[in-house]
């Protein structure tokens, strides 16, 4: 059976990995301001509710604010291949982007533990 539980050594982000995830986080930014261009096939009324569902809305208010009935974006799910596929490529967007806040977040504490740690090294180092 294969151990998954890291040691501490192992999850202390190194700065390379720190940059690479805020390079990845500013080209998610990016591509989601270009939804229009990654799903060219769909209409507009369904990039909208792509768009709205990306920044963090519900089906439901996603459908209310383009002034639809709150089913409209499952219905859409169920019956149009195309939308689905979009769909789940936003889903998969939206769950990279929390991981990569994650990562950032334990880089930045972890960051701050070893600033403090440093400087009360050096504090017990001049005493």
């Amino acid at each position: 059976m294969e151990n998954l539980l890291e040691t501490k050594e192992e999850s202390i982000l190194t700065q390379d990995q720190i940059q690479n995830a805020v390079m990845i986080i500013q080209a998610l930014h990016k591509r989601k301001d270009s939804f229009q261009i990654l799903f060219p096939e769909l209409s507009a009324e369904k990039q909208n509710a792509l768009h709205f569902i990306s920044e963090g809305k519900s089906y439901r208010e996603a459908a209310v604010i383009i002034k639809r009935n709150h089913t409209i974006i499952t219905q859409w799910a169920k019956n149009d291949p195309k939308f689905k596929k979009a769909l789940d490529e936003v889903k998969m967007e939206i769950q990279k982007s929390i991981r990569l806040k994650e990562m950032l977040s334990q880089a930045v504490n972890e960051m701050k533990t070893s600033t403090s740690q440093n400087n009360e090294d050096l504090r017990t180092q001049v005493i």
